[in-house]
């Protein structure tokens, strides 16, 4: 990356078998919770998080895996940044009965 980051960092992809969006976690694996997802806060856990994006890659196990920029609100909920990716944290927009919001989950990211 060798930049420092303005917001914290996250990688995100689709999983390759179902298309479900999930999100790279500390201990290396997938999730489909966003709160689960490891965050990169300083120019060192960038330059690892994007350092894990090339093995991502070649291991193939999900497409294309993104590093991108979340905020985290005073309850350390995990707030995408972009307006794709809040969609994508709930699923879809014209059936709120499935996905994420259907669960409950990612309440707090608002469209």
């Amino acid at each position: 990356m060798s930049r420092r980051p303005e917001q914290a960092l996250i990688m995100s992809a689709n999983a390759l078998l179902d298309g479900e969006v999930v999100y790279y976690t500390p201990s290396g694996a997938w999730s489909s919770h966003l709160a689960e997802a490891l965050v990169a806060g300083s120019e060192k856990e960038a330059d690892l998080l994007a350092s894990a994006r090339e093995a991502v890659l070649a291991a193939g196990a999900v497409v294309e895996p993104e590093l991108l920029p979340v905020g985290i609100d005073p309850a350390g909920n995990l707030i995408p940044s972009h307006y794709r990716e809040k969609i994508r944290a709930l699923g879809p927009t014209i059936r709120p009965d499935l996905g994420p919001q259907a669960a409950g989950e990612n309440a707090h990211v608002s469209l």
